[in-house]
């Protein structure tokens, strides 16, 4: 009797775990690798004392898992600048959030996030300020990817 319970346990048990949620059959949406927005640059460049900004936004009603990439350049060095990028979402976790740029910087960001059902945005945002007229500054986002995981 001991062993034939043990049988159907395990029956059971693996019964319910071959029962998973296939998104491609039944929930086809957006495939997986499908890059869902992109942009070469965002980005700002000032040769005089003076403020730019430039931003991006993007919003999709998919839900599941993404991977949010790009690089941040920048030639800012303080006193005579100051720069700033900016990536806000609505989707989770929270983005970490470190803006400030106060030397130059060339460095990837990337970050997988999950996209509840209905809309979820995407926003994108660099600035300078340009304090003293030395040589052209810039702060810029390139290769900007949002891929469906």
């Amino acid at each position: 009797m001991k062993h034939l319970l043990l049988i159907l346990l395990v029956s059971i048990i693996t019964i319910i775990s071959s029962c998973g949620d296939d998104t491609t059959t039944n929930n086809p949406g957006v495939p997986p690798g499908t890059v869902m927005y992109s942009a070469d640059s965002i980005s700002v460049w000032l040769s005089t004392i003076g403020f730019a900004k430039d931003s991006a936004a993007y919003s999709t009603s998919a839900s599941g898992n993404v991977l949010v990439e790009f690089t941040i350049q920048s030639n800012v060095d303080t006193p005579s600048a100051y720069g700033r990028f900016g990536f806000y979402t609505n989707s989770t976790p929270v983005v970490p959030y470190f803006p400030d740029i106060f030397a130059p910087r060339d460095e990837p960001f990337s970050l997988n996030q999950n996209l509840a059902s209905g809309s979820t945005y995407f926003a994108f945002m660099v600035q300078l300020n340009n304090y003293a007229v030395t040589y052209p500054r810039y702060v810029r986002l390139l290769n900007v990817k949002v891929t469906k995981q």
